[in-house]
């Protein structure tokens, strides 16, 4: 069997990294005042994204780890 090629769009770091580029944008005042909406809101989104694949991550593993206890 071949390895499958792993996608880092699914990773809470990249998901951190989108987080932090939006927040930058929307933060600039440089940008016309719709980008720092739609930057402001994409920044919103990835911080919600980020917990939830947290929050998944760690539900999984302590029922992993529960499982393993049996």
């Amino acid at each position: 069997m071949a390895a499958e090629k792993q996608s880092y769009r699914g990773t809470p770091g990249y998901t951190a990294f989108l987080g932090v580029a939006a927040f930058w944008a929307a933060a600039s005042s440089g940008n016309a005042p719709y980008v720092r909406v739609l930057a402001g809101i994409s920044a919103a989104a990835a911080a919600l994204h980020l917990g939830s694949l947290l929050f998944r991550r760690r539900r999984d593993r302590r029922s992993a780890a529960a499982a393993a206890d049996r």
